[in-house]
């Protein structure tokens, strides 16, 4: 299939390592010549890059391929986590010209495309194992067209197997990629003017641990502030994995973002034995309070998977006072969505009313924790990097180090810069400040 003079959309769902993949893809196809354009627009080829975290995700993955499928593309190639994990699904839901390729294929789409034709890819299903991949894919990237901050994927993969998690089966056992490839890429960052690198990985914490020396993560933090001048952030890190040696380096650091999102699930320690998560309540409430000691400042997130098999109120409970009696500032809420091949599913499921009902209340927690951290910030300066224009207000929109929105007034030419910005008011969750 010839790529050159095409019309190209590239559409990605999903998490950080997903988006970075996307972009990957999309320069790729350029590089040969296609054409890229939105996936609102027509286009002779069509790629999804999809999602399986929750059956809500996949839904999006089958409603996208069939909106691609109206504009009556010569090809659409549905790839990602979807994809790996249920690709005669896929098929069965796009009726047209569909491929579906897996988690391995994903990085020689262009070698795959170049190599066929669309009359010869239609209805073909190529995906190879994810359980006997052995090293993390190379995927370079030189920018993230619209993004302020560009994402440095260190890893794939995840070995953990947590009873409700799909993800070890749509991309396979935790995977390092080499420290010099790593450095490489976010100097490349770094020259290309990115002021904020956002570390990133499947299973972040797990960076290292299968390289021969095995390295840690910190020493690679350590390597990667020395680039240049920008901000360092962390995605997310279990609990057990944030060690004292982590914390030491992330006090000492000029670069480091006071931001921790540390994935929390239940508070019941019962219900945490039972997905195979292995911390109890009592170690997150703690390990997060020494965070708060250090950086008074910092954001603090958790994920919260509610209505696992068999919680009961009780578990529920310990949930709900874990969280309200810690410094967590932000919340990710979901409810369970039981994934076919995980451990947890086909387990009794605890009733639809009751999980919007706890659900409903976590929100409600959120929204009050999310407050006040908010207002909190007021009279604050904060270094905000400034992301673009505010479509409602028109003001500057952008980010600070401890992960707080703000808008304030300035020219559109400080995008992508770093702003001193002073909180001068908090109205709900819109924070507005005044450039120093």
């Amino acid at each position: 299939m010839k790529l050159s003079g095409r019309r190209i959309a590239v559409i990605t769902l999903g998490c950080k390592v997903n988006q970075v993949e996307g972009a990957f893809l999309r320069e790729t196809l350029e590089a040969q010549g296609g054409i890229l354009v939105s996936f609102r627009e027509r286009a002779d080829l069509y790629v999804l890059n999809t999602c399986a975290v929750t059956a809500k995700a996949a839904y999006e993955g089958r409603k996208l391929l069939r909106r691609a499928l109206e504009a009556s593309p010569e090809l659409v190639v549905v790839t990602g986590c979807y994809a790996q994990t249920f690709p005669e699904e896929i098929l069965k839901a796009g009726k047209g010209p569909v491929t579906v390729l897996g988690h391995a294929e994903k990085f020689r789409l262009v070698e795959i495309l170049l190599a066929e034709t669309p009359s010869t890819l239609a209805g073909e299903i190529l995906v190879s194992l994810v359980e006997e991949l052995k090293k993390a894919a190379s995927a370079p990237i030189k920018s993230f067209p619209g993004h302020s901050r560009a994402f440095l994927r260190i890893q794939d993969g995840c070995s953990a197997r947590c009873a409700y998690c799909i993800v070890p089966l749509a991309r396979g056992p935790a995977r390092s990629l080499p420290e010099e490839e790593i450095l490489k890429q976010a100097k490349a960052f770094v020259e290309a003017g990115y002021r904020e690198i956002v570390v990133t990985g499947i299973h972040l914490g797990a960076w290292g641990r299968d390289l021969s020396p095995p390295q840690s993560l910190t020493s690679l933090l350590r390597k990667l502030e020395s680039l240049g001048d920008f901000r360092l952030r962390l995605s997310s890190l279990e609990v057990t994995e944030i060690t004292d040696e982590l914390l030491s380096w992330a006090r000492e650091s000029e670069k480091f973002c006071p931001h921790f999102h540390v994935p929390l699930q239940s508070g019941s320690n019962q219900v945490l034995a039972a997905m195979g998560r292995n911390y109890s309540g009592e170690l997150y409430l703690e390990t997060l309070r020494k965070i708060r000691q250090s950086f008074p400042e910092a954001a603090l997130g958790a994920d919260v998977l509610v209505g696992f098999p068999g919680e009961t109120e009780e578990d529920f409970s310990r949930t709900y006072k874990l969280i309200a009696e810690s410094p967590l500032t932000y919340l990710h809420v979901f409810p369970y969505s039981p994934r076919p091949g995980t451990r947890a599913y086909g387990r009794p499921l605890v009733p639809s009313e009751e999980v919007s009902r706890r659900t409903k209340l976590l929100r409600e927690l959120a929204v009050r924790k999310k407050r006040t951290f908010f207002q909190a910030q007021l009279g604050r300066i904060l270094e905000v990097l400034v992301e673009g224009i505010d479509e409602e207000t028109r003001l500057l929109k952008g980010l600070s180090q401890n992960y707080v929105p703000v808008l304030f007034e300035g020219p559109e030419d400080l995008k992508g810069k770093i702003v001193r910005v002073k909180v001068v008011g908090v109205k709900g969750f819109q924070i507005y400040g005044e450039r120093l």
